[in-house]
């Protein structure tokens, strides 16, 4: 398969250009492996904890037991809607430590937490999406500098064979643009992948948002009179 590779065109090129296209296209090569691994990561993650928030959700919205609400929160807790209610839930035991209901001013500080909770929730499931969103930005631009590069790699070929024949033009600028295609292929799928898991976050945040509502309801019900 490396072989068959190294003997095409674009591996042709590879092997003859220089050593700063080499390092390029290797630290392209590098940056699409991270990419992959971390747009595998979140789609599998992503797609857990959709599935566990909707399937909570479903059972949230039907009860009006606090004690149910508890349980929820115990079945779910690995997911990021089990998280908000163990937090929320914890903080409460903690306002209620020295009395038997809440005030509106406790309420209202509940109602806080729990915003509060929701945003550090979406920044954890945010992480790695800064490195595809650096990658897409970067990717090309790196591949823009190995263009640059093999340019004046091909114009000083030029230069020293005294010839601007097609024959010693062209290698070079196909070497050249070599390095424009790989930011491409690294770029091109890391701006997806971004766009579309920011996409599902905002739905997460969405469904933790009507979570939050049913938790606050079901307290405001049992403990503020």
């Amino acid at each position: 398969m490396f072989g068959l590779f190294f003997n095409s065109p674009a591996g042709q090129l590879i092997t003859q250009s220089d050593f700063m296209t080499k390092f390029i296209l290797l630290g392209l090569f590098i940056l699409s492996i991270i990419c992959c691994a971390i747009i595998a990561f979140k789609i599998i993650t992503l797609r857990f904890q959709k599935n566990q928030l909707s399937k909570m959700y479903n059972q949230i919205k039907r009860t009006h037991d606090f004690n149910e609400l508890i349980n929820i929160g115990k079945e779910y807790k690995d997911s990021l809607g089990g998280k908000f209610l163990v937090q929320n839930l914890t903080e409460l035991k903690n306002i209620l430590e020295n009395k038997q209901q809440l005030s509106l001013q406790d309420f209202e500080y509940l109602d806080l937490l729990a915003a509060q909770s929701i945003d550090q929730l979406i920044k954890e499931g945010e992480t790695y999406l800064p490195i595809l969103g650096t990658s897409a930005s970067v990717s090309p631009l790196i591949g823009l500098f190995g263009t640059i590069w093999g340019l004046i790699h091909s114009f000083v070929n030029i230069s020293q064979e005294k010839s601007a024949d097609i024959a010693i033009v062209a290698p070079g600028i196909a070497e050249a643009l070599l390095t424009t295609l790989a930011g491409l292929i690294v770029a091109i799928p890391a701006v997806i992948a971004f766009q579309y898991f920011s996409n599902q976050l905002s739905r997460i945040d969405l469904q933790l948002n009507h979570v939050s509502d049913k938790f606050l309801n079901i307290i405001k019900q049992k403990f503020v009179k």
